[in-house]
């Protein structure tokens, strides 16, 4: 490997004459070269990513071929064609996702009718970001919540049980765990909690919080050792702030 030779490989990437394979290819069989005859920020930029799309490491391969042509003052012709088959790829790409989405919360809805039918935004949002370790359990009995009430000795709100009558735990990856089973106290600063459960909101294992007596929703913000006050009610909590969270995700 010469700077002859490897000029004139760079001016093949730049007008466009080089194919992913073909480009791969040779970079691995000259790497080492590579490394000597370029300095390292150019050798950085020539590299090809490792990257899911098939165009997107010669398109970004291509851009470092141009400076490094540009620096050596030689004419060139750039082509447009690495970046229209990665805009065409990418195109395609999401077009795949948005189907397998609307997939997915066709299989959602179809499997939760009832969960999906009370908490429609929670249950759309959710479905967006289902991965397969995530786990949706079976509807919870009377008897089974009013087992956990006696253990925890707390009577959950009527919004909790409503939604624990349709499953009786949610955990997504994605930082939402609701669970009957999971449920435990929990004091914070001279105060008894009920903890329903986790809601990364601002960091992993932050929890949600209920008081006796009451259908508010508070928030314990571990990093930051204070409780807060979340929403008014479980339904707000799943259909206004988990579902705004998910569909950040």
């Amino acid at each position: 490997m010469n700077t002859e030779s490897l000029t004139a490989k760079l001016l093949d990437l730049v007008e466009g004459r080089e194919t992913p394979e073909s480009w791969r290819s040779w970079w691995d069989e000259h790497e080492p070269e590579l490394e000597t005859l370029l300095s390292r920020g150019e050798f950085l930029k020539l590299k090809p990513c490792r990257h899911g799309f098939q165009w997107v490491p010669v398109f970004g391969s291509q851009k470092g071929a141009i400076a490094i042509l540009e620096k050596s003052g030689l004419a060139f012709e750039a082509s447009n064609l690495y970046q229209e088959r990665y805009l065409a790829e990418l195109d395609a790409f999401c077009k795949e996702q948005e189907r397998v989405q609307r997939e997915k919360q066709k299989e959602f809805k179809a499997s939760h009718p009832e969960l999906f039918g009370r908490y429609p935004k929670f249950s759309k949002a959710l479905a967006k970001v289902l991965d397969t370790s995530d786990e949706i359990k079976p509807a919870a009995t009377e008897e089974q919540i009013g087992n956990q009430e006696s253990v925890l000795d707390f009577t959950l709100p009527s919004q909790v049980r409503e939604f624990f009558l349709l499953t009786a735990g949610i955990q997504a990856s994605t930082g939402v765990i609701l669970s009957l089973s999971g449920m435990f106290d929990l004091t914070i600063h001279g105060e008894r909690y009920c903890v329903l459960g986790e809601f990364w909101k601002e960091a992993d294992g932050d929890q949600l919080l209920l008081r006796h007596g009451e259908e508010t929703i508070w928030y314990y913000a571990h990093e930051q050792d204070k409780v807060k006050r979340l929403c008014n009610d479980m339904t707000e909590l799943l259909e206004k702030k988990l579902a705004r969270y998910l569909n950040e995700q």
